[in-house]
């Protein structure tokens, strides 16, 4: 059955009804925290609720710290999940929001500025219960910008204690599309462009 459109005429994705934005990057290399990074006139963190929150029921925002900035709270969350206080990893932060979630979830970084609503939908339409999607771009997987099934928290912990996001795509079972072939319908030449240096904001803006 068709989800009802949002208040903005905008269908929602029926197959994954939840999302949550990867907002605890502390920006050392950028000067600042990456969700309070500006792009194009827009702080990250406002340009990525925007993108996700017309196409998902239920839009959370992971952060480190429960004393978030006001920018970040003063956006409309379903939830906000703090991340594990012992957490020094990517994985642990992920592993936690899986296990809070209890359902399959797409997950974005904060970072990831020229990710397209045509792209995240078709990420989410392939997704079948017991499987996690991901894209790879490049041959690289994009596990900060894929479908994450619950399942996948089977795989979570390494025998050879690698706790690398990529070692456990490897693990769990993952269906992969290939960008750009698998996607006709994205007018985008760089989807996955993501922010690490103060250089990559020289196109679209400067640190808030």
């Amino acid at each position: 059955m068709n989800q009802p459109p949002n208040t903005n005429g905008i269908e929602r994705i029926q197959e994954v009804s939840d999302c949550v934005v990867l907002a605890g990057g502390a920006g050392k290399r950028m000067g600042g925290p990456k969700a309070l990074l500006e792009y194009e006139g827009k702080l990250l963190i406002e340009r990525i609720h925007k993108t996700v929150s017309p196409l998902f029921d239920r839009v959370c925002v992971s952060v480190k710290s429960a004393d978030v900035p006001e920018a970040i709270s003063g956006l409309t969350w379903h939830a906000m999940i703090q991340d594990p206080a012992e957490s020094t990893s990517l994985h642990q932060v992920l592993e936690n929001l899986i296990s809070t979630v209890q359902a399959p979830v797409f997950v974005v970084a904060v970072d990831l500025p020229e990710l397209s609503p045509t792209l995240i939908r078709k990420l989410c339409a392939v997704h079948t219960a017991g499987t996690s999607v991901i894209a790879v771009d490049d041959d690289r997987p994009q596990p900060l910008a894929a479908v994450w099934d619950p399942t996948a928290l089977d795989f979570a912990t390494p025998q050879d204690g690698d706790l690398a996001l990529l070692a456990w795509v490897r693990r769990a079972p993952f269906l992969q599309l290939s960008w750009p072939k698998d996607f006709p319908e994205v007018d985008s030449s760089a989807p996955f462009k993501n922010l690490n240096e103060p250089g990559d904001l020289d196109q679209g803006g400067s640190a808030s």
